[in-house]
Protein backbone atom coordinates (compact mmCIF):
# COMPACT_ATOMS: atom_id res chain seq x y z
CA UNK A 1 0.00 0.00 0.00
CA UNK A 2 3.07 2.42 0.52
CA UNK A 3 4.32 1.71 -2.77
CA UNK A 4 0.97 3.37 -3.99
CA UNK A 5 1.21 6.41 -1.50
CA UNK A 6 4.66 6.77 -2.95
CA UNK A 7 3.61 6.32 -6.40
CA UNK A 8 0.65 8.79 -5.73
CA UNK A 9 2.49 11.69 -4.00
CA UNK A 10 5.06 11.78 -6.51
CA UNK A 11 2.47 12.18 -9.60
CA UNK A 12 0.64 15.21 -7.21
CA UNK A 13 3.76 16.75 -7.23
CA UNK A 14 4.69 16.61 -10.86
CA UNK A 15 0.91 17.64 -11.43
CA UNK A 16 1.02 20.47 -8.90
CA UNK A 17 4.34 21.26 -11.22
CA UNK A 18 3.04 21.19 -14.50
CA UNK A 19 -0.36 23.45 -13.23
CA UNK A 20 2.11 25.62 -11.39
CA UNK A 21 4.56 25.91 -14.53
CA UNK A 22 1.35 26.24 -17.38
CA UNK A 23 -0.09 29.08 -15.19
CA UNK A 24 2.97 31.19 -14.90
CA UNK A 25 3.20 30.92 -19.06
CA UNK A 26 -0.61 31.66 -19.64
CA UNK A 27 0.07 34.58 -17.29
CA UNK A 28 3.19 35.57 -19.06
CA UNK A 29 1.98 35.75 -22.49
CA UNK A 30 -1.18 37.49 -21.71
CA UNK A 31 1.16 40.27 -19.68
CA UNK A 32 3.21 40.30 -22.71
CA UNK A 33 0.98 40.33 -25.53
CA UNK A 34 -1.16 42.97 -24.01
CA UNK A 35 2.20 45.51 -23.41
CA UNK A 36 2.71 44.47 -27.80
CA UNK A 37 -1.00 45.62 -28.33
CA UNK A 38 -0.67 48.54 -25.94
CA UNK A 39 2.12 49.58 -28.56
CA UNK A 40 0.49 49.30 -31.37
CA UNK A 41 -2.71 51.10 -30.35
CA UNK A 42 -0.10 54.18 -29.51
CA UNK A 43 1.12 53.92 -32.94
CA UNK A 44 5.00 52.55 -31.74
CA UNK A 45 4.80 49.46 -33.70
CA UNK A 46 3.62 49.27 -37.03
CA UNK A 47 0.58 46.70 -37.85
CA UNK A 48 2.93 43.89 -39.86
CA UNK A 49 6.03 44.73 -36.39
CA UNK A 50 3.19 43.93 -33.90
CA UNK A 51 2.12 40.95 -35.53
CA UNK A 52 6.02 39.47 -35.77
CA UNK A 53 6.32 39.79 -32.41
CA UNK A 54 2.96 38.15 -31.22
CA UNK A 55 4.10 35.25 -33.36
CA UNK A 56 7.32 35.30 -31.97
CA UNK A 57 6.04 35.54 -28.08
CA UNK A 58 3.60 32.84 -29.03
CA UNK A 59 6.41 30.44 -29.81
CA UNK A 60 8.85 31.21 -27.57
CA UNK A 61 6.75 31.04 -24.65
CA UNK A 62 5.46 27.59 -26.03
CA UNK A 63 8.67 26.31 -26.72
CA UNK A 64 10.18 27.31 -23.30
CA UNK A 65 7.05 26.14 -21.33
CA UNK A 66 7.12 22.61 -23.00
CA UNK A 67 11.05 22.70 -22.25
CA UNK A 68 10.48 23.25 -18.61
CA UNK A 69 7.44 20.81 -18.61
CA UNK A 70 9.17 17.87 -19.69
CA UNK A 71 12.81 18.66 -17.15
CA UNK A 72 10.07 18.81 -14.38
CA UNK A 73 8.00 16.19 -14.99
CA UNK A 74 11.74 14.01 -15.62
CA UNK A 75 10.78 13.28 -19.53
CA UNK A 76 14.24 13.72 -20.21
CA UNK A 77 16.91 14.54 -17.56
CA UNK A 78 19.12 16.72 -19.56
CA UNK A 79 16.58 19.55 -21.06
CA UNK A 80 19.20 22.34 -19.73
CA UNK A 81 21.73 20.17 -21.78
CA UNK A 82 19.50 20.30 -24.74
CA UNK A 83 18.95 23.85 -24.70
CA UNK A 84 22.39 25.04 -24.12
CA UNK A 85 23.68 23.28 -26.80
CA UNK A 86 20.79 25.26 -29.09
CA UNK A 87 22.03 28.28 -27.91
CA UNK A 88 25.59 27.56 -28.84
CA UNK A 89 24.73 26.46 -32.01
CA UNK A 90 22.61 29.50 -32.52
CA UNK A 91 25.48 31.51 -30.86
CA UNK A 92 27.95 29.88 -33.43
CA UNK A 93 25.44 30.52 -36.38
CA UNK A 94 25.54 34.41 -35.57
CA UNK A 95 29.31 34.80 -35.34
CA UNK A 96 29.33 32.90 -38.90
CA UNK A 97 26.58 35.57 -40.39
CA UNK A 98 28.24 38.83 -38.14
CA UNK A 99 27.01 40.76 -41.04
CA UNK A 100 23.34 40.38 -40.82
CA UNK A 101 23.43 40.36 -37.46
CA UNK A 102 25.51 43.50 -37.25
CA UNK A 103 22.70 44.83 -40.10
CA UNK A 104 19.68 43.33 -37.62
CA UNK A 105 21.13 44.75 -34.64
CA UNK A 106 21.48 48.56 -36.25
CA UNK A 107 17.94 48.59 -37.31
CA UNK A 108 16.39 47.42 -34.10
CA UNK A 109 18.84 50.20 -32.52
CA UNK A 110 17.48 53.04 -35.11
CA UNK A 111 13.67 51.90 -34.58
CA UNK A 112 14.09 52.00 -30.99
CA UNK A 113 16.07 55.56 -31.05
CA UNK A 114 13.93 56.92 -34.24
CA UNK A 115 17.17 59.09 -35.54
CA UNK A 116 15.25 59.29 -39.02
CA UNK A 117 11.59 57.37 -39.85
CA UNK A 118 10.40 56.81 -43.61
CA UNK A 119 9.90 60.44 -45.34
CA UNK A 120 13.15 61.79 -44.01
CA UNK A 121 16.13 63.21 -45.81
CA UNK A 122 19.03 61.30 -44.35
CA UNK A 123 23.01 61.94 -45.55
CA UNK A 124 25.90 59.56 -44.38
CA UNK A 125 28.79 61.78 -44.32
CA UNK A 126 31.76 59.98 -44.75
CA UNK A 127 35.84 60.68 -43.42
CA UNK A 128 36.52 62.14 -46.75
CA UNK A 129 33.90 64.87 -46.90
CA UNK A 130 31.37 62.80 -49.66
CA UNK A 131 27.66 62.05 -48.72
CA UNK A 132 25.17 59.42 -49.45
CA UNK A 133 21.72 60.40 -48.81
CA UNK A 134 18.20 60.26 -49.90
CA UNK A 135 14.66 60.27 -48.77
CA UNK A 136 13.94 57.00 -46.76
CA UNK A 137 11.23 55.04 -48.47
CA UNK A 138 11.71 51.82 -46.31
CA UNK A 139 13.60 50.30 -43.91
CA UNK A 140 13.98 46.23 -43.07
CA UNK A 141 16.24 44.57 -41.15
CA UNK A 142 18.93 44.18 -43.64
CA UNK A 143 19.11 48.15 -44.91
CA UNK A 144 17.53 51.38 -45.53
CA UNK A 145 16.12 51.88 -48.95
CA UNK A 146 16.48 55.84 -49.91
CA UNK A 147 15.73 57.24 -53.14
CA UNK A 148 17.81 59.50 -54.36
CA UNK A 149 16.86 62.32 -57.11
CA UNK A 150 19.67 62.48 -59.86
CA UNK A 151 20.69 66.24 -60.18
CA UNK A 152 22.37 65.88 -63.13
CA UNK A 153 19.42 64.96 -65.67
CA UNK A 154 18.13 67.45 -67.86
CA UNK A 155 15.08 65.37 -67.90
CA UNK A 156 13.17 63.83 -64.97
CA UNK A 157 14.10 60.91 -64.65
CA UNK A 158 12.94 58.00 -62.04
CA UNK A 159 14.38 57.94 -58.53
CA UNK A 160 17.29 55.87 -58.14
CA UNK A 161 17.17 53.55 -55.15
CA UNK A 162 20.13 53.16 -52.78
CA UNK A 163 19.84 50.11 -50.22
CA UNK A 164 22.45 51.34 -47.35
CA UNK A 165 22.95 48.50 -44.53
CA UNK A 166 21.75 49.58 -41.36
CA UNK A 167 25.41 49.44 -39.54
CA UNK A 168 26.53 52.18 -41.57
CA UNK A 169 24.49 54.71 -39.73
CA UNK A 170 26.46 53.62 -36.38
CA UNK A 171 29.51 54.26 -38.39
CA UNK A 172 29.28 57.37 -40.09
CA UNK A 173 28.46 60.70 -39.27
CA UNK A 174 24.29 60.71 -39.81
CA UNK A 175 22.66 64.53 -41.07
CA UNK A 176 18.72 63.97 -41.02
CA UNK A 177 15.98 66.88 -42.00
CA UNK A 178 12.25 65.59 -40.66
CA UNK A 179 9.35 65.95 -42.49
CA UNK A 180 7.76 65.16 -38.44
CA UNK A 181 7.04 67.15 -35.51
CA UNK A 182 10.30 66.29 -32.75
CA UNK A 183 8.35 64.28 -29.68
CA UNK A 184 5.92 62.74 -33.08
CA UNK A 185 4.29 59.71 -32.29
CA UNK A 186 3.70 58.80 -36.60
CA UNK A 187 4.35 55.10 -36.55
CA UNK A 188 7.94 54.67 -37.83
CA UNK A 189 6.99 52.59 -40.65
CA UNK A 190 4.91 54.53 -42.23
CA UNK A 191 4.51 57.24 -44.75
CA UNK A 192 4.10 60.80 -43.47
CA UNK A 193 0.85 62.63 -44.37
CA UNK A 194 1.69 64.97 -47.50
Amino acid sequence: MSDYLKMFSTFAHEFAAGVIIVAAALLLSRVLRRLIDKLHESRHLAPIMARRLQTFRRWTILLVTVLILMQALGVFGNAWALISAGLAAVAVGFVAAWSILSNATAALLVLTFRPFRVGDMVELLEPNGAAIGGRVVDMNLMYTTLSVQSAEAEQPVAPQLLHVPNNLFFQRVLRTRSSHERGSKVTFFSQPDR
